[in-house]
């Protein structure tokens, strides 16, 4: 965890009763604060950063955005609307869109109800003679209409346009169903006796 670009928490320990009771895994954990300053900026205004912490975040947020080290003035200020959605948040998009495009993954924000997805299902089953939940297989060529006209692309073409790592969460996945478990389901059972 790094916070405001001047203190880093590093450790082991997760967020669970074997991390944090004390008695099973052996964690670990470190704070590093620092104190030594550099000029940067944070939400938009000058920002005295920890040397360390800044490098730190310049580092994993290239990473993450695939963004050159060089380029990374782009990012150094995290919270104005350059960094977060011209930048963070149109890389995670572009990306999901791409292994969207190539892998039709499940979940996904194209998804909004359990009719949907058994006509995902059933669709790429007739096309591929599997479907997106075995651990996405792509199509020999992605199919697409440009002009009018169908186009054909190698799926690993579409993939070299990834930069770094980040996608976007599928929160509007079955966003249209009441996910509640049905009367006949133990799941039902369970949430009334423990709610």
């Amino acid at each position: 965890m790094i916070i405001d670009d001047r203190m880093v928490l590093i450790g082991s320990a997760n967020v669970n009763d074997r991390s944090l009771l004390g008695s099973r895994d052996s964690e670990i954990g470190l704070v590093i604060e620092d104190k030594e300053f550099v000029n940067s900026s944070m939400s938009g205004k000058s920002w005295n950063a920890g040397k360390f912490s800044l490098s730190l975040r310049l580092s994993l947020w290239s990473e993450h955005l695939g963004l050159p080290y060089d380029e990374t003035f782009q990012i150094r200020d995290p919270v104005v609307d350059a960094t977060y959605k011209d930048i963070w948040m149109a890389t995670a998009k572009t990306n999901t869109m791409i292994y969207q495009d190539v892998f039709s993954c499940v979940p996904s924000d194209l998804i909004h109800s359990r009719a949907a997805f058994r006509q995902s299902t059933t669709y790429w089953k007739e096309k591929l003679g599997h479907t997106t939940t075995d651990l996405g297989i792509a199509p020999e060529k992605l199919e697409a209409y440009e002009n009018g006209n169908l186009k054909e692309t190698d799926p690993l073409e579409r993939l070299q346009s990834l930069r770094g790592h980040l996608v976007s969460f599928p929160l509007d996945f079955m966003c249209n169903e009441d996910l509640r478990p049905f009367f006949n389901e133990s799941e039902f059972y369970a949430a009334q006796v423990f709610h």
